[in-house]
């Protein structure tokens, strides 16, 4: 999982937290298609991000490090809480009852 400089990150997880609020209840109100519909697309392109995360560390670029790859970082955070808010919406709390997985990773 990418790590970003301290302000860029804290930016990320902000906007996350204010989008979380407001994309939750709108889940709840998609039919049971449309929410799976959501997942799969944020799932789609959360993985396809974090592959480029990964294609910078094979070729050396250590991304977690260096400034230009932050926004990459950032934009995982709040991608990955997109993905999450949507994959308890389909399967319930990890651990919870009707949960698929015990783990989003």
């Amino acid at each position: 999982m990418p790590t970003a400089e301290p302000h860029v990150r804290h930016a990320a997880l902000a906007i996350a937290d204010a989008v979380e609020r407001l994309d939750r209840p709108a889940l709840a109100r998609l039919g049971a298609e449309a929410t799976r519909a959501q997942l799969l697309a944020r799932e789609t392109l959360h993985d396809y991000l974090e592959l480029l995360w990964e294609t910078l560390k094979l070729q050396g670029q250590r991304p977690a490090v260096r400034p230009e790859y932050q926004p990459l970082a950032a934009l995982l955070d709040v991608l990955g809480s997109l993905r999450d808010s949507a994959h308890q919406a389909v399967h319930g709390p990890p651990g919870g009852p009707g949960s698929a997985r015990g783990d989003l990773g």
